[in-house]
């Protein structure tokens, strides 16, 4: 297995550090491989080496447009997410004014949980009657059973 591959199977395995020493040694052997440098541009952790490398690219591949983007994403810079600003006079009308308090709800359940309880108790009845179907199927004494047992007996006999 060559180094570039040595060092594609240590980044896809996460092992940063075997990936570098790799791609070092692929870069000293062959200084103008272009996959060994986009390689090397993920395994470095400053911005300054990951740009360095994404520039080298782009000197050998001017339209390398995967150098290109992570350029540019290197070169954008973090920005917070902002935070909501109210206006002052609003926080002070905010303030003055009184809040109600909250009383509990009385309100009658919702047509979604008075579907719910309809839906449960149809399957309770849905379930009660075919428990009493089956339970009625069930012979009640031995020899009722056995007699079940014959009638069965006697259908497997009659069907060879």
């Amino acid at each position: 297995m060559n180094e570039l591959n040595q060092a594609q199977a240590a980044l896809l395995s996460g092992d940063l550090t075997r990936a570098r020493g790799h791609l070092a040694l692929v870069i000293q052997q062959e200084p103008d491989n272009v996959l060994a440098w986009l390689m090397l541009s993920e395994v470095v952790h400053q911005p300054e080496r990951q740009r360095e490398c994404l520039q080298r690219v782009l000197a050998l591949e001017p339209h390398n447009q995967t150098a290109k983007k992570r350029l540019t994403a290197i070169d954008q810079p973090i920005i917070a997410p902002a935070k909501p600003t109210i206006a002052p006079s609003t926080v002070q009308k905010l303030n003055q004014q009184p809040q109600p308090a909250r009383q509990p709800s009385n309100n009658p359940p919702t047509n979604t949980s008075l579907i719910s309880m309809i839906s449960i108790a149809i399957a309770l009845v849905v379930l009660l009657i075919v428990a009493v179907i089956v339970l009625r199927g069930i012979p009640e004494s031995p020899s009722e059973q056995s007699q079940s047992l014959q009638g069965l007996l006697g259908l497997a006999i009659a069907q060879r």
